[in-house]
């Protein structure tokens, strides 16, 4: 898909990855459409897009509220005309043993990452089959390929969940004009860590485990990526490929080796019951 004259609406728009989407986008000749929580942010990503010539609309939407989403969806369609790329990006990030954590903490986490997405499919896949074309995108994670550590249980199974419901979008979608794309970051600095919750746990330290991954890529560089993959129709979106590829390929290969791979290779998780 050309993005230029296309309408773009991207949750999470207004920092990280979603925000450099947005201006990436835009500099490509898209409308953009931010819908996120902090309203400063997306005032401040309005006066970016405008500098590039674009139309822009931010939206207040917690993607947790059904009616939220529909209100913004509203807001897009009356404000643009149409909506042409979706993209779900809102995410936050939970750490805490799986037993530990409150139901609580796993409804917060999972009704951002991953029903978030769902309701963004419920809002705007309709639009777009209508029209018989667009483009969905939704972010999950490497967390979403492996489990890349013991510490994140909730987040990967969030994402984990994001990927799947992602794979059987393409499946349905494509057949029908509709691109689909996943991006799969590693480790990107983003401000993700401002509101990333622990659980279950007195002692963090204890806890948290060094990630296994390569030194952080900006925002910016993802936001090109996520471009690229819309222009070209690619479904695996990954920030890095040498070193990601090659686990998912084990993985695919002898799931148990894998497992026992990761098991043997990680920093080991604390017993905090002794």
């Amino acid at each position: 898909m050309e993005v230029a004259d296309k309408v773009a609406v991207i949750t999470g728009g207004a920092s990280g990855i979603g925000r450099a989407t947005a201006l990436e986008l835009a500099r490509r000749g898209a409308d953009v459409v931010v819908a996120d929580i902090h309203d400063e942010r997306i005032a401040e990503v309005q006066g970016e897009v405008e500098a590039l010539g674009r139309r822009y609309l931010g939206v207040h939407t917690d993607v947790t509220d059904d009616a939220d989403v529909e209100r913004m969806r509203d807001a897009a369609l009356s404000t643009m005309g149409r909506v042409d790329v979706v993209m779900s990006n809102a995410g936050v990030a939970m750490l805490g043993p799986a037993e530990g954590l409150s139901m609580e903490e796993w409804d917060w986490i999972l009704q951002i990452n991953l029903y978030g997405v769902i309701r963004m499919v419920r809002a705007f896949v309709p639009h777009l089959l209508e029209r018989g074309s667009g483009y969905v995108v939704n972010t999950a994670s490497v967390a979403g390929l492996f489990a890349y550590s013991w510490d994140h249980p909730a987040y990967i199974t969030a994402k984990h969940g994001v990927l799947g419901l992602t794979e059987a979008l393409a499946i349905y979608l494509k057949p029908h004009g509709i691109g689909v794309s996943v991006v799969c970051p590693s480790l990107v600095d983003t401000n993700i860590g401002e509101t990333a919750r622990m659980g279950g746990v007195d002692d963090i330290g204890r806890w948290i485990a060094p990630m296994p991954l390569s030194e952080a890529m900006s925002a910016d560089a993802v936001g090109t990526l996520v471009a690229d993959a819309i222009r070209h129709e690619r479904y695996l979106v990954l920030t890095d490929p040498e070193d990601i590829r090659p686990q998912i390929a084990r993985r695919g290969a002898d799931m148990d080796a894998f497992v026992d791979e990761q098991i043997a290779t990680l920093p080991p998780s604390p017993n905090l019951y002794r």
